[in-house]
């Protein structure tokens, strides 16, 4: 019997790629043969912890953004909860499929947190529900022309500090990545190729 569900979460700091492999996922998706039916694609705006509330940007606490990442992972259970009530069947059929963006990595980074027994949980969870976690990373040579590539389209100033902040905080998140009970894959992005790189994503997901 195959599992009734597979997913892939995508961390990693603004700049380095994530929404344009999260673009080339669902493209790779449909050409799967067993592709399941069923499928759940969040953006970084249901999960991150700098968010819109009530019409206003708010930097969530850590117990509120612990929620957040609950209420989430408590949606997915239900559906495959619901899945294995049916008993066995195709993944094609009522298998069901996710895809998040900034999720539990990103709050670690936030709270520097990956030691508390909520954080462990929620790691637990995400196990129980087949996650495959991928770091979107580039090389620090490479950091300083994407951000100054990006600031021309938001009127941004990047200074030789910002590329700095960047390098060192990619650097905490490749350390809490490397930290993480869920498998996780690494990826570079410095060559732009996004549907190879979801190709070697999807070999890595049963």
């Amino acid at each position: 019997m195959l599992k009734q569900i597979r997913g892939i979460i995508l961390e990693g700091q603004s700049c380095s790629g994530k929404t344009s492999i999260f673009n080339a996922i669902k493209q790779y998706h449909l050409s799967e043969t067993d592709a399941e039916r069923n499928v759940i694609y969040l953006t970084e705006h249901y999960s991150q912890t700098l968010n819109w509330v009530n019409g206003e940007l708010k930097n969530l606490s850590r117990d509120e953004n612990l929620r957040v990442l609950s209420d989430r992972i408590s949606m997915l259970e239900q559906l495959n909860s619901y899945a294995n009530s049916m008993g066995e069947h195709s993944r094609r059929s009522r298998g069901l499929f996710f895809v998040f963006e900034r999720f539990h990595l990103n709050y670690a980074n936030s709270f520097n947190d990956m030691s508390s027994d909520e954080y462990a949980k929620l790691e637990q969870r995400l196990l129980n529900l087949n996650t495959q976690v991928v770091l979107c990373t580039m090389s620090p040579e490479n950091t300083a022309q994407r951000l100054k590539h990006r600031a021309t389209f938001t009127n941004e100033v990047v200074t030789q500090d910002d590329i700095t902040k960047y390098i060192e905080n990619q650097q905490r998140f490749i350390d809490f990545a490397n930290k993480s009970a869920l498998p996780t894959m690494i990826i570079n992005t410095d060559d732009l190729n996004w549907d190879r790189y979801a190709r070697m994503i999807f070999e890595r997901i049963q």
